[in-house]
């Protein structure tokens, strides 16, 4: 009998089965390339290059001058490029507007005038790629404790809105790291310039005070297991994280072996390759300690093992919970926050068993029994089998509306919204929502969404000829292969479709590209929120 698994199952098999050797969701350390895969960010040098570029006027040489005075330090060339920019920033009229703004934590420092520039560039030239919409999607849904960051952009908050952002080496100091949902910012962050790690005197600033976060990163690789992503082995970052980590354990007390299957370190390949995940080492100091390496052209795989780790509750939530029997237990005033039943009559402590429930104190006192359905968990799939089958219960679609969808639709990701929006009466004759909790603005725009917004621009018009010869959907669906017809449904006009058609031919493929992960799934996922809007959306 042979093995079907393709090398990507035995990969997320052996990924999964390790991350639940841990107690605990993994922590992220991530790095730059992450911002570079995803948000199109460019490399250190790079931005600094295109910084000196855009700013010709003010520099007096081209950006190779201090590359090459500074031997391609990137740390000694911002310190040059802002020594040389600040004049020109307080002077110049083109950053009038800016010193309005910003004049104040400018005066500090004489660093500042160009953080300020170079954080409003990165945030400017930041472009999430639409072929990764998934992988970002993905990534959104991974259970994971906390993130650990140096880079400086807003993209890992935008991911993550429901996490608590700790900017700056201080606040990640003196935050409680038993703190779940906590993102740490270490090198700063563009929302607040002044706080960049950026040049010389930056970074040994930095350095001057690691010890301190060294605590901190240690307290973190004792309760979580690690996954370094977008770094490499050779980073300045990591060689430090590490080589303190290792100047803390002692090779004779076999430390070092509490350390197994606790450090993932992401590898990135170039060229196009399945993940695979091996047993590797670094050594420091002559002490060795164990990593686990994975090598990765893209994290889609990584991503849905992470999203795969059970919890019962939102990271949210979990915070909230947290916060309540923390002050329930050291506070002698608990302000009524937590409803305790029961807990006298017990005759010994090893007796109690817990339920959790949730409402409002005043109903949950004198009953004994909680009825709970919550949406608690609820992924982009599960909105996409239900679209099709029908499956979820009309009860939590309210829950869904306010709490699901705030977080999930966002830019530019496909997540089927109309049905709900529709059947909890949220949805104004023009498609625009009547209330919205959230930020993103798919939701806030539903009223401007048509047709060609389930169409790749890049190919529109050689996609609009392929269809051009079929009069209806089921002309193309008895014609071309399974491909053709998922990438081109979008392309016919409304009154070929018949969503009955549609459909049916999406529910008959569903286990294959919806079920399952296939080449073709985010096209067949895109049909499913074109038959959503087609459905449910309101049409002239």
């Amino acid at each position: 009998m042979t093995d079907n698994k393709t090398k990507e199952d035995i990969f997320k098999e052996k990924f999964l089965q390790k991350l639940k050797l841990s107690d605990t969701p993994p922590f992220l350390f991530v790095g730059s390339g992450v911002s570079i895969k995803y948000c199109g960010i460019p490399t250190w040098m790079d931005l600094l290059k295109e910084f000196v570029d855009i700013n010709k006027n003010c520099y007096k040489s081209k950006f190779g001058y201090y590359s090459s005075k500074c031997s391609k330090d990137p740390l000694k060339i911002a310190t040059m490029i802002a020594s040389e920019f600040h004049e020109y920033w307080w002077q110049s009229d083109e950053y009038e507007s800016s010193r309005k703004i910003y004049g104040k934590i400018a005066e500090n420092d004489i660093e500042t005038a160009f953080k300020i520039e170079l954080a409003r560039y990165v945030e400017t030239v930041k472009n999430y790629k639409t072929e990764l919409e998934l992988e970002i999607e993905l990534l959104s849904q991974a259970v994971i404790s906390g993130i650990l960051t140096t880079n400086w952009d807003n993209f890992l908050q935008e991911t993550f809105p429901d996490f608590q952002v700790q900017i700056g080496q201080k606040e990640a100091i003196f935050a409680d790291h038993k703190s779940i949902g906590e993102l740490y910012k270490i090198h700063g962050c563009t929302s607040k310039p002044e706080t960049l790690i950026v040049t010389s005197k930056d970074y040994d600033g930095f350095i001057d005070n690691d010890h301190y976060l060294n605590a901190k990163l240690l307290t973190l690789f004792a309760e979580y297991p690690i996954i370094f992503i977008g770094y490499s082995l050779s980073d300045p970052n990591i060689e430090i994280v590490l080589k303190n980590l290792i100047s803390c354990l002692d090779k004779d007390l076999l430390h070092t072996d509490k350390l197994q299957n606790r450090l993932f370190f992401v590898e990135w390949q170039k060229n196009p390759c399945p993940p695979s995940i091996e047993s590797a080492s670094y050594t420091g100091n002559s002490v060795t300690i164990p990593l686990i390496k994975i090598k990765a052209h893209d994290y889609k795989e990584i991503w849905e093992v992470l999203s795969e780790i059970p919890r019962t509750l939102s990271v949210k939530m979990l915070r909230y919970l947290q916060e309540m029997v923390f002050e329930f237990v050291a506070s002698t005033n608990p302000k009524k926050k937590i409803y305790v039943n029961g807990i006298e009559e017990l005759e010994n402590i090893t007796d109690l068993e817990v339920v959790v429930g949730f409402g409002n104190v005043s109903k949950l006192e004198n009953i004994s029994t909680l009825d709970i359905n919550g949406v608690i968990g609820l992924k982009g799939k599960d909105l996409m089998k239900d679209i099709l089958f029908d499956n979820l219960p009309k009860s939590i679609y309210q829950s869904i509306v306010e709490e699901v969808l705030p977080n999930m639709v966002r830019l530019k990701v496909f997540i089927p919204f109309f049905k709900y929006q529709k059947a909890t009466d949220n949805l104004n004759i023009d498609n625009s929502l009547k209330t919205h909790k959230g930020r993103f603005d798919t939701l806030k725009n539903s009223q401007n969404i048509n047709i060609n917004d389930y169409r790749v621009d890049s190919n529109l018009e050689n996609n609009l000829k392929n269809v051009s010869k079929y009069n209806f959907l089921e002309d193309l669906i008895l014609t071309e292969s399974i491909s053709h017809i998922i990438h081109w449904i979008p392309y016919l006009s409304l009154d070929k479709i018949d969503t009955k058609v549609l459909r049916d031919f999406l529910k008959k493929h569903w286990q294959t590209f919806g079920e399952n992960e296939d080449k073709y799934s985010s096209a067949y996922r895109k049909c499913i929120c074109l038959l959503d809007f087609l459905e449910y959306a309101n049409h002239k």
